[in-house]
């Protein structure tokens, strides 16, 4: 009884070992079955680009910001109360136009005493000049006297010094006449300066002075209003240092503000500052030029993006810039290009012009032929091999 048991359950286990391999049998006809109807499809071919003719423009970009190319700042020479402005923020004034005027009363007291002490002056001149007649007079007496025996010499030499010293009292008080002259003269020169005037014309970009403030000016010019021709527009531009041996005299600036407007400004490279700025690590290098702004759209302190054009060429031969790989000693790029059968061949070639999508071909390579995008360093080479 017990051996029967013990084939059943073996034959029962047996049955279904082997379902179980005919369901696998199974699977693996139909996968094979798959694999055979549907094979792998073949890796795709690698990128590639053509050489071809194309024009080409380099730029240097570079961020930028708007100033006026004549900026002033007129201050004021005397001190005083601000009485009135004459202007306002961005009014156009004319040159000699009235700007501010300053509480004239002090600077005429000074006047009316500057006056006073020149008549005084004068005056004591003119008592100087009488008493010197007398004096030439006496000497002359003396003289006549002194010719008959009528009087002794000593009262001639007397008179003689006296002459003398009243000759140069009056040349004393003569210069000291001129100097206070010359004081009288700065009073004056004051007393316009109560009147502030436009040195040129421009626009009010700058009035830091209220009606009423009172202004100091006796040891720093305090500025009263700062005015700025806006016809003619300075763009500065930072341009890093690796770039600025490519910025010549001369050359095509050109940039857009960033409000989006379709307006493009064109320059011309005016100045290269050569003392540089630094912001942390990095050197930067002031490039001028001026824009044309009778328009008044562009105003200071805009900040821009400027293209400086470096180079150019038309019909050039041309690679994308992907397709260069490692640069050599020699300065030529490694390049891979690709046969009719895409094998890939090693190539040398020497570049020029860049605009940051496509390279100038200067030689190495001819219209029409492929080579391959992106292509692997030295090192990714040696790698791939030593797993192979």
């Amino acid at each position: 009884m017990q051996k029967n048991k013990t084939q059943g359950a073996r034959g029962r286990w047996l049955k279904s070992w082997r379902v179980r391999l005919a369901v696998l049998l199974v699977i693996g006809a139909a996968y094979g079955a798959y694999r055979y109807l549907s094979p792998t499809p073949p890796p795709p071919p690698p990128p590639t680009g053509e050489v071809n003719l194309a024009d080409i423009t380099q730029t240097v970009q570079a961020a930028g910001v708007l100033q006026p190319r004549l900026k002033v700042d007129v201050g004021a020479q005397v001190s005083g109360q601000v009485r009135q402005l004459h202007v306002q923020l961005g009014q156009q004034v004319k040159k000699g136009e009235l700007l501010v005027s300053l509480d004239p009363e002090l600077a005429r007291s000074e006047v009316a005493q500057a006056e006073a002490a020149a008549a005084q002056q004068v005056a004591l001149i003119e008592v100087r000049q009488a008493d010197l007649k007398t004096a030439r007079r006496e000497v002359e007496r003396q003289r006549r006297l002194l010719a008959g025996d009528a009087t002794a010499a000593t009262e001639a030499e007397r008179a003689d010094t006296e002459l003398a010293k009243l000759e140069a009292d009056l040349r004393g008080q003569s210069a000291n006449l001129k100097r206070l002259q010359a004081e009288l003269d700065k009073r004056k020169l004051s007393l316009g300066y109560a009147s502030i005037t436009a040195p040129m014309d421009g626009t009010v970009v700058n009035l830091p002075v209220q009606e009423g403030q009172t202004v100091i000016a006796a040891q720093i010019t305090p500025v009263m209003v700062t005015l700025a021709n806006l016809d003619e527009i300075t763009v500065r531009a930072r341009v890093p240092e690796a770039d600025i041996a490519q910025i010549k005299m001369g050359q095509n600036a050109r940039f857009v503000t960033l409000a989006g407007e379709a307006q493009r400004y064109e320059g011309k490279v005016r100045v290269i500052q050569p003392v540089p700025e630094r912001a942390g690590n990095a050197v930067f290098y002031n490039v001028l030029f001026e824009v044309d702004n009778k328009a008044r759209k562009l105003l200071p302190e805009m900040t821009v993006q400027v293209n400086v054009e470096t180079g150019s060429a038309k019909k050039t031969l041309t690679l994308p810039m992907v397709a260069l790989g490692e640069r050599g000693e020699d300065g030529r790029f490694a390049v891979q290009v690709l046969d009719a059968q895409n094998k890939q061949h090693p190539r040398k070639v020497r570049t020029g012009l860049q605009d940051g999508a496509r390279v100038q071909v200067l030689d190495g390579l001819k219209a029409g032929e492929k080579v391959l995008l992106a292509p692997p360093s030295a090192a990714e080479q040696a790698a791939s091999a030593a797993s192979k």
